[in-house]
């Protein structure tokens, strides 16, 4: 599989990870408690990472690293050389994608490279506390981009990608190598370096005369994602490509920039709301074309700013099946990766977020959940194990789901490791039920496994996936079957889109909202009563009885509202003082500590100026059940 338009996907979360790693380097007082599991997340990302794409020289040097901040998890001290030894891997690993970048590879393995690596082994055979002396780690030089001059060329052929294209800059990598491939002297404009870490989805070809200029131009027209090739004569380039002294054909626009377009559309939405309930009946009345056109132009503008930023989440189905390959390959397990939904368009941004937890998801899965084929022989299923992957929305939510065939997972087995590792005394182990048996698989550093290998056992995954979905506003969910299998689901509330609600609250005068396509219908409690049955309390809707949430923030009376939840089995009722207004609004996912309450989608701001809470109303019928 051609994975070239994966690999701007690979160098920017890559980098990521490194810079926050950078960050979080203790320099000379000692290592925090908090700051080494940040660091061993990080690490076993760019492991799990460059193992899924190949590159086998990065992922050894993050699985030592890995090794290292592992002891320093189980207690041992971190000496002064070892944090010196940690900054080198640091940039030991910086270099490495410095070269992924230039060559696509990072096979060119340095002697500087090659030392870091061995003081990492030195420091895991060391004693607590002890470490290589500082003046054996070498500093990793930055590598050298080595861009020709273009020198003197007269043809020169433009290419241009297709804006929806996910990958601009890794297409225009085929490109320029197709062209390699027929006219050797052929050199790009702005620098392939340049190309990759900026994403151009544009660049110049400049070839020598005698090249056949119009038979390449047809042969690049064709390629997939090529929106346009245009052939032109230049004159001779006296400034050299990494200077970027080439013609401005299109823009690019970075993510931030949209967001800051987006946040700006926002607001005018906001200010036009407010405007508009500032005047009187009658001059909104003699001015309702006028607001309606406006407001249906900055929806549109609204909606076009975020269809720029959406991708399909085919991008990833790839990479996750190559992950799955990688670890049945290793771990001799035949595994079938099947996907629905791939069509489905999310926020670029909230994809790339979404990468690290389903890549240990899918290694998870392979590694815990599939048996191996002599014992699935055994237990008469397929030698060839199952993984599913389904993506869908649910209302305002998009969830994406994994599920496996495997052995299930044995809760009996976390009650004893969680004993083991203290996390419960054996008492209060033996009361806890399933779903919180479950839910201890996320904890910091719980691993069932005793051995550890470059795939699991470290005690790291689910903690990760765990803590990536809840910092996008959403929740892990998780079931399992003994013998049957395992699914795990990220809920994924929608945060970049503009969504209408309706807005209720209690006397408190503190606003709440729903998302309309949550709601069915709205009922006056003065002509549904509610009633008692056994200790549940219902709505008497006609002939229906359906059942009140106990979840709300203040009393009730005859004059309130029933708020007719709409679930996938049974509907349910959330009470309501009164209900305010519908309106479309932009829903942001809450910082901590909010974001870990699992109900709240986020926040938005009102016409009226004011904040709204918006709650998941399949989240709180899910939670209390019927």
């Amino acid at each position: 599989m051609d994975l070239a338009k994966y690999l701007d996907l690979y160098l920017t979360e890559g980098r990521e990870h490194l810079s926050l790693m950078r960050k979080g380097l203790p320099g000379e007082g000692p290592v925090p408690a908090d700051g080494v599991n940040d660091l061993f997340r990080h690490a076993h990302s760019i492991k799990g990472m460059a193992a899924s794409m190949g590159f086998e020289a990065t992922a050894r040097l993050a699985h030592e690293l890995e090794s290292l901040l592992g002891r320093w998890r189980g207690g041992h001290s971190a000496s002064l050389a070892q944090v010196r030894v940690l900054e080198a891997a640091v940039d030991a690993l910086d270099a490495f994608f410095d070269e992924v970048q230039r060559s696509s590879s990072d096979a060119a393995s340095t002697d500087a490279s090659q030392r870091v690596l061995s003081a990492l082994r030195d420091c895991e055979g060391a004693p607590p506390g002890a470490g290589v002396s500082a003046r054996e780690v070498p500093p990793v030089p930055a590598a050298d981009p080595g861009v020709p001059a273009p020198g003197a060329r007269r043809s020169c052929l433009k290419v241009a990608i297709d804006p929806a294209c996910p990958l601009p800059a890794a297409r225009l990598m085929v490109v320029y190598e197709r062209l390699r491939t027929e006219v050797p002297e052929c050199l790009i404009e702005p620098c392939l370096e340049r190309v990759q870490r900026e994403g151009l989805r544009t660049a110049s070809f400049l070839l020598p005369v005698e090249a056949p200029i119009k038979d390449l131009a047809r042969a690049i027209r064709d390629m997939p994602d090529v929106a346009g090739v245009e052939l032109e004569r230049a004159e001779p380039a006296n400034v050299s490509a990494a200077s970027g002294a080439t013609l401005v054909t299109s823009l690019r626009v970075d993510a931030e920039d949209l967001d800051e377009l987006r946040a700006m559309a926002s607001e005018s939405l906001y200010r036009l709301n407010q405007f508009e309930s500032s005047m009187a009946p009658e001059e909104r009345r003699r001015h309702h074309f006028w607001l309606e056109s406006e407001r249906a132009h900055l929806n549109r503008l609204f909606d076009r700013v975020l269809a720029m930023r959406l991708v399909s989440f085919s991008v990833l189905v790839d990479r996750l099946g190559r992950t799955a390959r990688e670890v049945s390959a290793r771990l001799g397990k035949p595994v079938r990766l099947e996907v629905s939904g791939s069509e489905e368009r999310v926020d670029r941004g909230l994809l790339e977020r979404l990468l690290d937890p389903l890549v240990h998801l899918v290694r998870n899965a392979v590694d815990h959940g599939l048996e191996p084929a002599e014992e699935r022989r055994k237990l008469d299923k397929p030698e060839e194990g199952r993984l599913r992957l389904d993506i869908h929305r649910e209302s305002e939510a998009l969830l994406v789901s994994l599920e496996d065939d495997g052995r299930g997972i044995d809760v009996e087995l976390i009650r004893q490791a969680a004993v083991e590792r203290g996390l419960f005394t054996p008492s209060e182990a033996s009361l806890l039920d399933r779903a919180r048996l479950l839910d201890v698989l996320t904890a910091p550093a719980f691993s069932t496994r005793r051995e550890v290998s470059d795939v699991s056992g470290r005690g790291v995954g689910l903690d990760v996936v765990r803590s990536s979905v809840e910092s996008l506003g959403g929740h892990l969910e998780m079931a399992s079957e003994p013998g049957r299998g395992s699914r795990f689901t990220l809920v994924v509330p929608s945060a970049t889109t503009l969504t209408r609600i309706l807005v209720f609250g209690w006397d408190d005068g503190v606003r709440y909202g729903l998302p309309a396509s949550q709601i069915g219908r709205l009922y006056s409690l003065a002509s549904a009563p509610l009633v008692w049955s056994g200790n549940r309390r219902f709505l008497q809707a006609g002939d229906e009885l359906l059942p009140v949430l106990s979840w709300r923030q203040g009393p009730v009376g005859r004059e309130g509202v029933g708020l007719r939840l709409v679930g996938p089995e049974r509907d349910h009722i959330l009470l309501a003082s009164r209900v305010y207004q519908a309106e479309r609004v932009v829903i942001m996912p809450w910082g901590q500590p909010l974001e870990m309450v699992s109900e709240w989608m986020g926040g938005a701001l009102l016409a009226t100026g004011e904040i709204a809470y918006i709650l998941d109303g399949r989240v709180l019928a899910k939670r209390e059940g019927d």
